[in-house]
């Protein structure tokens, strides 16, 4: 099983986890959990299932329902359990967290979303980040950019290379995520390619 943690802005997490499971589940079980529920979107919005009627996890944590009750399908081999309907249901521990992982060992990959990272063990992180954020610390495993059209991470390698997590790539407004994924997936650095010197010469005279 591979346990990965997205962290970033709703905006960027939840498109993000839509599309990594739609890859991750070709061949592959997987299963996404949320733990805060938002205002504007959630996991159910995403596979257009908003106003559906379930339990939510903290109701499986109570004992009021089985962990089957639970898991919702939202495709063949995708599926999801939605976050707390109440905010203050439950205050969800470290032991529950990992009782779970044990019971859903059937997934191959388990996605989780809004939780602390010293809730899970032997998960990979995935931070978010926007192109204005990119001198801000980062602790995760990877994490890569999402960044309007005109954006160049050549501008800003030097601050990308000095990460110490994994730079997957950027994705821009209208791209998709299918190199970010696949360099996920093969634990890979995205490539920055170096200004040329008469592209800061040119840069120089813009300022």
């Amino acid at each position: 099983m591979q346990i990965y943690l997205i962290e970033g802005k709703l905006e960027y997490r939840l498109p993000f986890m839509n599309n990594l499971s739609k890859d991750l589940s070709k061949d592959k079980r997987c299963l996404l959990i949320s733990f805060k529920r938002n205002t504007s979107l959630n996991l159910e919005d995403i596979y257009d299932m908003e106003g559906m009627i379930t339990y939510d996890i903290c109701d499986h944590f109570l004992n009021y329902v089985s962990l089957e009750n639970v898991i919702n399908k939202a495709d063949e081999n995708i599926d999801f359990i939605i976050a707390p309907l109440l905010e203050d249901k439950y205050e969800i521990k470290k032991d529950d967290i990992n009782k779970l992982i044990e019971d859903l060992s059937c997934y191959d990959y388990l996605i989780f979303d809004n939780l602390a990272k010293n809730m899970i063990e032997n998960k990979k992180t995935i931070t978010i980040v926007s192109d204005e954020d990119i001198n801000k610390k980062i602790d995760a495993d990877y994490f890569f950019i999402e960044a309007e059209d005109g954006f160049d991470e050549r501008i800003v390698r030097n601050e990308i290379l000095e990460k110490s997590s994994k730079f997957l790539g950027v994705k821009r407004k209208n791209e998709d995520y299918i190199d970010i994924i696949n360099n996920l997936k093969d634990d890979k650095k995205a490539d920055i390619e170096k200004l040329s010197f008469i592209e800061k010469i040119k840069m120089k005279f813009k300022k």
